[in-house]
């Protein structure tokens, strides 16, 4: 199967993240992670995705000889002489061949700063690395999102790294030159003018939420016609409008542009996609609209449209990033043949998930459902909130942390944990719920190996069904997927 990733969170696609998981001890069969390298958080500001940081950094050190380190804290001094201080202390880049990099995020100041090696401040100057700080993984970072976006920077700076190398400005050492993967890595990474983009200045995040006046709001409105209903959303992709409470967009779509920031770069990408991938083709069907391209430029993102009661058509955010993911191309591709917009689907996987389906709250608002559930630290009730803003707002970002927290609260529930796998899996990211999987026992060593083979962690997956085969040695499919790994 093609490798897809998530719209959920920012432009910054997950795309190219092999997660790599420290070999564990296996003399008492004992499968506990080693101590990570490359992440040290100490807020606990990464949960549960901090495994895929991981992943991330020795990506980073193999390929282009890069020591990375991810640090989180909750100092709420002055960011920029801590950043410079961990940097020398924890001796970033100091054994890497090319260079070193340091991010941190401060949860009690809400703060970020990224910090480079001398050796790569000519690719990565202060003024760049210090606007994806402020306004990439600040935001997030403040939204609850926080391992995600550190996921997503972290794959943005591989991606211009990768462009720098390509250009020749950024020299790495011949055993890494001269490595046979490199030109695989280099394979979409331009050699000539315009391969880099820069971000522009903008202001504070928290500008683009108020709240937009009585007067302007018909400019961001819905219609009767799709098309122009699909011209309001471009407009406020153009004049980065982020006021949550636009009647543009439709309930569940309402809570993501709440619980998410605005992510001013992002919004601008996206209107200059759709720029680039006119004509644009109108389709129809019953009361839900497609807007796409025959021929869409790299990041194009299709514009979902649901009619509501009042025949009016509003841009349906959940099921455009619920149900359509990036693949490495950048192009985009249906991932769930449940979703109510399958119809209009060019190209799909084979995966059809009916339990991704939006929760009925019987009349109860989104809102007040979401109110009630915030405070409660009950396992069912953060499972409950969880399965609202995955499926009800595909806030997947806020979500997993909550899957998770369940399954640590409950961890012996079959349902609560094994439903943080199937998310989990939904989102490519299986590895982050193979633990919790493994602590309901050995009936479910056959499903975690098989999120460990998913996850290309092929010695792990086979430590797993291994141990299946010792429990019940007439389990068919681990003895199958141990010859499958076997070859």
């Amino acid at each position: 199967m093609r490798r897809v990733v998530g719209w959920g969170l920012l432009f910054f696609a997950l795309l190219g993240v092999g997660v790599v998981v420290a070999r564990m001890r296996l003399g008492d069969r004992s499968l506990a992670p080693a101590a990570p390298v490359h992440v040290h958080d100490d807020a606990g500001l990464l949960f549960p995705f901090g495994v895929i940081v991981e992943g991330q950094g020795k990506q980073l050190r193999r390929d282009l000889g890069i020591d990375v380190q991810v640090v989180t804290l909750r100092a709420g001094e002055p960011i920029a002489p801590l950043a410079e201080r961990l940097f020398r202390e924890r001796k970033v880049g100091s054994d890497s061949p090319t260079g070193g990099i340091l991010i941190l995020l401060d949860g009690k100041g809400g703060q970020a700063r990224i910090e480079v090696s001398y050796s790569l401040e000519g690719v990565l100057p202060d003024v760049f690395v210090s606007r994806v700080a402020r306004d990439q993984l600040v935001p997030y970072a403040s939204h609850r999102a926080a391992g995600m976006a550190v996921m997503d920077v972290m794959h943005y700076l591989r991606d211009r790294l990768l462009d720098n190398v390509a250009t020749g400005e950024l020299a790495l050492a011949p055993e890494l030159r001269d490595s046979s993967e490199l030109e695989k890595l280099l394979t979409g990474h331009s050699g000539g003018a315009g391969a880099q983009v820069a971000l522009p200045h903008l202001p504070s995040h928290t500008e683009y939420k108020r709240r937009i006046p009585d007067e302007r709001r018909a400019h961001y409105a819905p219609s009767v016609d799709p098309r122009e209903t699909a011209d309001a959303l471009r407009r406020v992709q153009r004049d980065l409008v982020g006021d949550p409470t636009l009647d543009l967009f439709t309930e569940g779509s309402q809570v993501m542009r709440a619980r998410y920031p605005i992510a001013p770069y992002e919004e601008i990408l996206r209107a200059e996609s759709a720029m680039r991938s006119e004509p644009l083709e109108l389709r129809v069907r019953g009361d839900r609209a497609y807007l796409g391209s025959s021929h869409p430029a790299r990041g194009f993102v299709p514009t979902l449209m649901v009619r509501g009661e009042d025949g009016l058509w509003r841009v349906d955010l959940v099921e455009t990033f619920k149900s359509f993911f990036f693949t490495p191309e950048g192009g985009f591709i249906l991932v769930n043949r449940a979703s109510p917009y399958a119809a209009f689907a060019s190209e799909s996987i084979d995966r059809t998930d009916h339990s991704l389906s939006p929760l009925n709250l019987h009349g109860e608002s989104l809102a007040g459902v979401l109110a009630r559930l915030e405070h409660s630290r009950d396992a069912g009730d953060r499972f409950l909130l969880a399965e609202l803003l995955m499926r009800n707002c595909f806030v997947s970002a806020e979500a997993l942390p909550l899957y998770a927290e369940a399954a640590r609260l409950a961890p012996h529930d079959p349902t609560l944990v094994l439903t943080f796998a199937d998310r989990a899996s939904y989102m490519y990211m299986p590895i982050i719920a193979a633990d919790a999987v493994a602590g309901l026992g050995p009936r479910y060593f056959t499903r975690t190996g098989w999120l460990y083979e998913t996850a290309d962690e092929k010695s792990l997956a086979r430590s797993y069904y291994a141990k299946a085969l010792d429990h019940d040695p007439r389990n068919d499919y681990a003895r199958e997927a141990l010859a499958r790994l076997a070859e």
